[in-house]
């Protein structure tokens, strides 16, 4: 195996320190807000209403060549300070919310009755009260949900999985960005529940941070160009169709095929056709089968 061409440069510890005076946070602010994110000394510490110039020069050697970088006319916000300021917007650190269970305008795949919402402990949950069935658990940073109306907030959430699970099954992770390797696990239905079968589920687990991303297989196949085809020949615009029409998570629309080497199956209906998908456990397509 080559080299790699990242390497640790700074130790964590380190770089986080460096954000820990306040003073260093308005900067990266007013980078940010700045035009091209770049900015004077003096329009910096103007910005920052700092007074002495020497204890602001020591502010900006704190973040220099990490968060910060200097240009001919003065500095300029890096990767790291972008993210920093990411992080912050999107409330993960700073904001918090919570709404009750409200009925949704989509109905559960299962049994038609409205599905719920709700939000709370920086988790968008959404279940069907009536079958059981559909119990969708999904960690959403609270900021994701700011500048919308409340009745838009199953809409955004189902936005944001769509984002997440893509961005999975493309290879990286939502929480670090490092490599994912996706693979089939098998949900054991509940101990007071052996009648029921044994879900495959797909998961997304990151190799450098260890973080998994799950869903059903439904949702993980559903931008496969036959299952684009095939909701396209009944008029379905699988991108325009909210989510939860094509979640799987009973033993019809998956199933375990075989255990060693482990086959699954995911199965999609439109009016009276099925397309049905088999896959091994590396989540490769091995078979398509339609009837």
């Amino acid at each position: 195996m080559s080299e790699s061409l990242v390497k640790e440069e700074v130790p964590p510890e380190k770089a986080f320190a460096a954000l820990s005076d306040p003073t260093r946070i308005a900067v990266l602010r007013a980078l940010w807000e700045a035009e091209d994110h770049t900015a004077t000394f003096s329009e910096l510490r103007a910005a920052v209403a700092m007074d002495d110039s020497g204890r602001f020069n020591y502010h900006l050697s704190k973040l220099r060549g990490r968060f910060i970088s200097r240009i001919d006319d003065g500095y300029q916000l890096q990767l790291a300070g972008t993210r920093v300021i990411g992080a912050l917007l999107s409330g993960a650190y700073t904001q918090t919310g919570s709404t009750k269970s409200v009925p949704m305008d989509q109905s559960c795949p299962y049994c038609d009755c409205p599905l719920t919402f709700q939000y709370e402990d920086e988790q968008a949950i959404i279940d069907c009260d009536d079958c059981e069935q559909v119990q969708i658990q999904l960690p959403v940073p609270p900021g994701v949900f700011a500048g919308y109306d409340h009745e838009t907030l199953p809409d955004v959430t189902e936005r944001y999985a769509r984002n997440l699970v893509q961005q999975a099954r493309t290879g990286f992770c939502m929480t670090c960005e490092g490599r994912v390797s996706p693979q089939v696990t098998v949900e054991a239905p509940p101990s007071d529940a052996e009648d029921l079968s044994r879900i495959p589920m797909a998961q997304y687990e990151c190799e450098r941070c260890g973080e998994t991303t799950n869903s059903d297989l439904g949702t993980a196949f559903l931008n496969h160009s036959d299952v684009i085809a095939f909701y396209h020949h009944h008029n379905i615009d699988v991108r325009e169709t909210p989510l939860w029409r094509f979640i799987a998570v009973d033993g019809d629309s998956a199933r375990i095929l075989h255990e060693e080497p482990l086959r699954t199956s995911v199965t999609y209906t439109a009016d009276n056709d099925r397309l049905t998908l088999t896959a091994d456990r590396n989540l490769d397509v091995l078979a398509i089968e339609r009837e």
